[in-house]
């Protein structure tokens, strides 16, 4: 293939919605009786029928989560493949960058796609943080050595760089007040729920039926967002993470469970197939910063996917900034001088949730859908990443 045969469009995006997830009483979760791979397995068979695309034809199923353990363990991204029912020659992989795992499956898609060796890609992710949280695990074991790095805050013997106190120093280092979190988390929570009540999540969301408390309900919602929240009540919230601290359960994303998934296409197949695509993928950069700091990471992140693309912050039209916490967007708009009206306009992670493995996908088909419904031209997607890293994609209007 060569010239825009080599181009790669998104042509089809879906997620669940994002339960909200209780590790320590998990009937609360919605999705307590749900796995997310067979959740994932309902967004593979979806994509094949909304899209028309023959099985077979699919050349690659690329499958992120950042704890893959336990029920979380995809069997090297095969085992969503048999769920879903498709063919055994369809191949399939799973990979782990943390938060940006989803992301960065679609990256490695459209690389397939841009050399040739493949045209039609699927690429998602899913976490289930009730059933695999992020701390107090025995599943995960950190390698206790770095306990003796002097040049790192604490390490936490349970979950590594505990998230909560990175971006504690992120705030502390960039001068960053709790007042700016909190204004801008209850911002994320009054424009996703005004989206909510406009329906603009219906077209999304792939509702799940799901026993819920002996009853079969379809869960069409996300459960992390508070219609109803103020802006007092966010000011009221205790630090969660040290005391004295700013980082609050109102300024972070909560814990959720979710699965989220896209199809990438060549533009043979496009012309093939007949469809109109939802974004066009551009350019993609990923970088690493101190984990100590780890919400630094969409800024250079950024900036590498901005160079590649030839373009500058001013070129952008929107951005997806993950709201792993309020800090780190805040953070990316002072450092890259990115207006607010351009952030997450409908509201983000901090509301609609953040199932690790799913997020990046649930950006990447967020920001699609908005360039092609406001006439936009050019986007950027982007997470920090635990471990101390960012990834980013610029998307374009086609």
């Amino acid at each position: 293939m060569s010239g825009e045969n080599r181009d790669v469009y998104l042509v089809y995006y879906k997620r669940t919605a994002f339960s909200r997830s209780r590790p320590n009483d998990p009937p609360k979760d919605v999705f307590n009786n749900l796995r997310m791979d067979e959740a994932l397995a309902e967004l593979l068979k979806d994509s094949v029928r909304s899209t028309g695309v023959k099985q077979r034809e699919i050349n690659d199923v690329i499958l992120g989560s950042a704890l893959q353990v336990g029920e979380n363990w995809m069997y090297g991204g095969r085992q969503p493949i048999f769920l879903a029912g498709f063919p055994v020659e369809v191949p399939a992989m799973a990979i782990d960058r943390a938060c940006s795992s989803s992301l960065n499956a679609i990256s490695i898609g459209a690389m397939e796609i841009m050399t040739g060796n493949s045209e039609i890609v699927l690429a998602g992710g899913m976490e289930h943080m009730t059933h695999v949280p992020l701390g107090d695990n025995p599943m995960v074991s950190p390698n206790l050595k770095l306990l003796l790095r002097p040049e790192y805050m604490k390490y936490d013997m349970k979950t590594g760089f505990y998230m909560g106190l990175t971006a504690e120093k992120l705030a502390s280092v960039k001068g960053i007040k709790r007042d700016e979190m909190d204004v801008f988390a209850y911002e994320s929570q009054r424009l996703a729920s005004k989206a909510l009540e406009e329906g603009y999540f219906k077209d999304e969301i792939l509702p799940m039926e799901v026993e819920v408390e002996g009853e079969m309900k379809i869960i069409d919602r996300d459960q992390s967002i508070r219609k109803d929240s103020t802006l007092e009540q966010m000011k009221r919230l205790p630090p969660a993470f040290k005391e004295g601290g700013t980082i609050t359960a109102g300024n972070s994303s909560p814990l959720n469970a979710g699965a989220s998934l896209v199809m990438l296409m060549s533009g043979k197949k496009l012309k093939e197939y007949g469809l109109k695509p939802l974004s066009k993928v551009g350019a993609f950069g990923w970088a690493a910063v101190d984990p100590s700091i780890m919400g630094e990471g969409p800024v250079p992140a950024s900036k590498n996917a901005l160079a590649k693309a030839g373009l500058s912050v001013d070129d952008i039209d929107l951005w997806e900034i993950n709201e792993a916490f309020a800090v780190v967007v805040l953070n990316a708009m002072r450092e890259l001088n990115i207006p607010r009206e351009k952030v997450n306009v409908n509201g983000g992670a901090i509301a609609l949730g953040h199932p690790l493995g799913a997020s990046g996908a649930r950006l990447a088909g967020t920001l699609s859908r908005l360039l092609r419904e406001k006439g936009k031209e050019k986007g950027i997607a982007t997470l920090c990443v635990g471990g101390g890293q960012g990834y980013s994609m610029v998307l374009e209007k086609v």
